[in-house]
């Protein structure tokens, strides 16, 4: 029998490999992303894109409702039955039906906000992916029960190269938004396909378990709704105060600056939820895997955020294109923002597994009342779009300390251990920055040269200096050991593969 010492041990290394396979799979994911994004830079305008960003806001804010957290409840439940997986997908189901009705019924009120009619065809087609998404097969939560991940993400992976081929292929023939919007469509009907091709499952009609399903789902769908607003509120006031085309500029420009973190970030969240479940009865145990993923997070926010915004220019410049050069400013900003807003990103999963998901939705309402106050005036007062990037960035940096501090009072968790697993890589990051800069300043030519050696310079400093300072603090545990224990395993295997093997080795 597995002692407890051992256990979080035990626990670490599966929330280590799955997050490694998780992120390698989604960064192919993203790969597709990136070179989709490029390609369609070049094939349509800003206003094509801005379109569809246009429809996405009110869509978004209607599909946001089935966000329910019906799927992590049977995650989190220690023997669901078939009741409980038939029961989540009815309700799933008939909210997506609903969700495609409000929107087709909305979508000619688009024009007065937005002045942009264009928009409204675009909508009553996408309201038909939230009947697609409700029908997907409920099957495929197993992947995060049986900490299969590798499933989990190629189920996605394949997802996304099918919509990928499809939207170039589009935009290549119409040179119009309306490629963006069949893409999308058909990454959903694939979606929803593959989901009943992967698992075996077969959902039936049924709302036996939907009340004991809900009693957990309704602060974990309170919480995602919160979430989902306030990534939407900069995009709404923006909408408001610009046209079309800053609002594709800006979209854009998001996608880009967040990418970084996020295609790193939302992977590792993932992974923790189910491993964190598994072993939620034993506290001592859940807090060091909290620690372990606090520490990753700082190291991966802070690395991936400052680091691009510090190649901001030349990133445009190569990956966009001349026509978006005055989107640099929006990429600076939003990249900062991204690291600050995602480097506690592990702590409503931890609220979730401890059985509290109702404190974990009221943090997030509270942040988004007091987000959408600030950016609503200062977009209105102001009518500058910089100036909302940048508000973005002080509130979420403000709001980091009452974070910290609602955690404590509920969890235990003591403020002393954000700073340990958090001041290193501040650190780091700040050393990074000044040695991008140093460089920029003498090296004499710009574009994909110049950040190539961005890269190169900043990666080489960070880790350095990560390090640098772990063995000066006495070679504590947590992510720095974890980072040096992966290199460890990885050049032990490589040169396992590199060392011929002896008769007897090979018999072995």
């Amino acid at each position: 029998m597995t002692t407890n010492s051992a256990k979080p041990q035990g626990m670490g290394a599966h929330m280590l490999r799955g997050s490694a396979w998780m992120i390698g799979l989604r960064w192919a994911m993203r790969l597709i992303g990136v070179v989709s994004t490029i390609i369609l830079a070049r094939l349509l305008t800003p206003q094509d894109f801005g379109v569809v960003a246009v429809a996405m806001i009110l869509v978004g804010l209607f599909e946001m409702l089935n966000l329910t957290g019906q799927s992590a409840a049977i995650v989190r439940h220690d023997a669901p039955t078939r009741e409980h997986y038939d029961s989540a997908w009815t309700v799933t189901l008939l909210i997506g039906i609903a969700i495609a009705v409000a929107i087709l019924i909305a979508a000619p009120f688009t024009e007065l906000y937005f002045h942009e009619p264009r928009a409204i065809p675009v909508m009553q087609c996408l309201a038909f992916r939230a009947v697609l998404g409700g029908l997907e097969n409920i099957g495929t939560v197993d992947f995060s029960r049986e900490l299969r991940f590798d499933r989990f993400f190629i189920y996605n992976v394949l997802t996304k190269i099918l919509q990928f081929v499809l939207t170039v292929v589009l935009a290549i023939m119409l040179h119009s938004y309306w490629a963006l919007v069949i893409g999308i469509l058909a990454g959903q009907v694939s979606r929803t396909i593959l989901s009943y091709v992967m698992s075996p499952f077969r959902p039936r009609l049924s709302f036996a378990r939907t009340r004991e399903i809900w009693g957990f789902s309704i602060w974990t769908f309170a919480r995602s709704v919160a979430m989902y607003l306030q990534t939407q509120v900069d995009n709404i006031a923006i909408g408001g105060i610009a046209g079309s085309a800053m609002m594709g500029r800006y979209t854009v420009a998001k996608d880009i600056a967040a990418s970084p973190t996020q295609e790193i970030m939302n992977p590792m969240v993932a992974a923790l939820f189910p491993v964190m479940s598994k072993c939620r009865q034993n506290p001592v145990e859940l807090r060091q895997l909290y620690l372990r993923m606090l520490g990753w997070s700082a190291i991966v926010c802070l690395s991936t955020g400052v680091g691009v915004a510090m190649v901001a220019q030349d990133l445009v410049a190569v990956v966009l294109g001349p026509k978006w050069t005055d989107a640099t400013p929006l990429v600076v900003w939003m990249a900062l923002n991204a690291a600050t807003a995602a480097v506690l990103s592990g702590t409503p999963t931890l609220l979730d597994v401890k059985g509290m998901p109702a404190m974990g939705a009221r943090i997030q309402w509270s942040r988004f009342a007091v987000f959408t106050a600030v950016v609503f005036i200062v977009a209105w007062t102001t009518r500058s779009v910089m100036a909302v990037v940048e508000t973005r960035l002080i509130v979420s940096a403000l709001f980091i300390p009452s974070v910290i501090f609602a955690v404590q009072r509920a969890t235990g968790v003591p403020a002393r251990d954000y700073w340990t697993a958090m001041w290193r890589p501040c650190a780091a990051a700040a050393a990074m920055a000044l040695a991008i800069f140093a460089l920029n300043a003498v090296l004499p030519f710009t574009g994909a040269g110049r950040m190539v050696l961005d890269i190169l310079v900043g990666a080489a400093t960070y880790a350095g200096a990560v390090l640098a300072l772990w063995h000066l603090s006495g070679r504590p545990e947590g992510a720095e050991a974890d980072i040096l224990t992966l290199c460890r395993r990885v050049h032990v295997r490589l040169m396992a593969l590199r060392l011929p093997q002896t008769a007897d080795e090979k018999r072995a």
